[in-house]
């Protein structure tokens, strides 16, 4: 059984009427991005899943509405379950929003009980003793079975839109972005577009830390647009004629 949504009157409702063409760069916050990827790639009122809601503060002035999941069982949601093993039928979807936890450092390693991390144990799931496919800052461990189950809820066609965020640790770069499209392409999807999101009040966080930083200060992050399918165009598309 499928879930529909209805696109409600919001601050970007004239979207598409711009979609000539979108810009891959949006200066701005999580809901410019979400309503350009939607108005670029979407189907006309698509049935959404957002597996990481948390809060749901990137929807805020969108007009969308979209089915809320989050493993925080103290949150408003539509439904408690794990992105790996989401409580939907198959395909019940066109398209689902991901946008898992990422730490800032290394205090926020999972083994680390007086981290950086700690306030958001309880909020992302987190636990104490480290989880499966995932250690604080590396989160890569967590994208094949996302994928896997993304590919099992979503319709033929259907959409991932994945935000994902690099950073550094150890010294040393940590190439989210790139491990994402790896995985999507190991599980069978077709990674198709990239935004990159850059956030005004993002990267201001000030440290002694960093006084020999060998890295630019990190201050985006990356919307991917993984599609379920083994082409970049949507069922029905003008290629197929």
């Amino acid at each position: 059984m499928g879930h529909r949504v209805t696109k409600q009157p919001g601050l970007f409702e004239d979207a598409a009427a711009h979609l000539n063409r979108m810009r891959s760069i949006v200066i701005g916050r999580d809901a410019e991005c979400l309503v350009t990827l939607l108005a670029a790639h979407a189907p006309d009122e698509p049935a959404i899943l957002d597996s990481t809601y948390g809060t749901g503060v990137m929807w805020k002035g969108t007009g969308f509405l979209p089915v809320r999941m989050d493993l925080n069982p103290d949150l408003d949601v539509d439904k408690v379950g794990d992105f790996t093993a989401m409580p939907f039928e198959a395909n019940s979807f066109d398209v689902i929003v991901f946008d898992p936890p990422h730490f800032p450092n290394a205090g926020g390693s999972a083994l680390s009980l007086s981290g950086s991390a700690k306030p958001y144990r309880h909020h992302y799931g987190l636990a104490d003793a480290g989880d499966i496919g995932r250690d604080g800052d590396d989160i890569s461990g967590l994208f094949v079975p996302f994928l896997r189950e993304a590919a099992r809820v979503l319709r033929p066609s259907g959409l991932v839109f994945a935000k994902i965020k690099d950073f550094v640790h150890n010294h040393r770069y940590q190439w989210q972005h790139v491990m994402f499209i790896e995985a999507a392409r190991t599980v069978g999807l077709t990674p198709c577009d990239l935004l990159v999101k850059a956030d005004p009040a993002g990267g201001n966080l000030q440290s002694g830390r960093w006084q020999q930083a060998m890295h630019l200060r990190n201050a985006h992050c990356f919307w991917i647009v993984v599609r379920n399918s083994t082409r970049c165009e949507p069922l029905g598309h003008p290629i197929d004629g």
